[in-house]
C-alpha cells in the first residue's frame, strides 16, 4: 500500500511540473512573437511599412547612395546600403513609397538600363 501511494505522489509531483513546464514554454512562446512584432514595427517606421505597392523607376545613384535621381526630382532612399555599390551609376530599381518619411525604400536593384 505504502508503494501504491509513494507512486501515486510521484505521478501527481511530475504531472505538475510537466504542467509548469509547458506553462513557461508557451509564455516564452508568447514573449518571442511580441518581439517579433516589436521588431517589425521598428523596422517599418524606419524603413516604410511593406504593404505600399510596389514601383519601378531608373535613375542616377548619388555618390553617398541616399538619393535616387530620376526625370529631375531627387528621392531620399531610407535605406542606401542597398545602393551601396552603385554609387555614380545609372540603375533600375524596385521600390515602395514610404508616404510619412517622404522617402523610397529599395526593394530590388539591376545594373544600367
Amino acid at each position: 500500500m505504502k508503494k501504491f501511494i509513494i507512486a501515486l505522489l510521484a505521478m501527481a509531483l511530475s504531472a505538475t511540473t510537466l504542467a509548469l513546464a509547458q506553462d513557461n514554454s508557451q509564455q516564452n512562446s508568447n514573449q518571442k512573437l511580441q518581439q517579433d512584432q516589436a521588431n517589425q514595427s521598428a523596422e517599418n517606421s524606419v524603413n516604410g511599412m511593406n504593404t505600399s505597392p510596389h514601383h519601378t523607376m531608373t535613375g542616377m545613384v548619388s555618390d553617398n547612395g541616399r538619393t535616387l535621381t530620376s526625370n529631375d526630382t531627387a528621392y531620399r532612399v531610407s535605406n542606401p546600403g542597398t545602393l551601396k555599390s552603385y554609387d555614380n551609376q545609372q540603375v533600375t530599381v524596385k521600390f515602395q513609397f514610404n508616404t510619412e518619411k517622404n522617402s523610397i525604400k529599395i526593394n530590388k536593384v539591376e545594373s544600367g538600363k
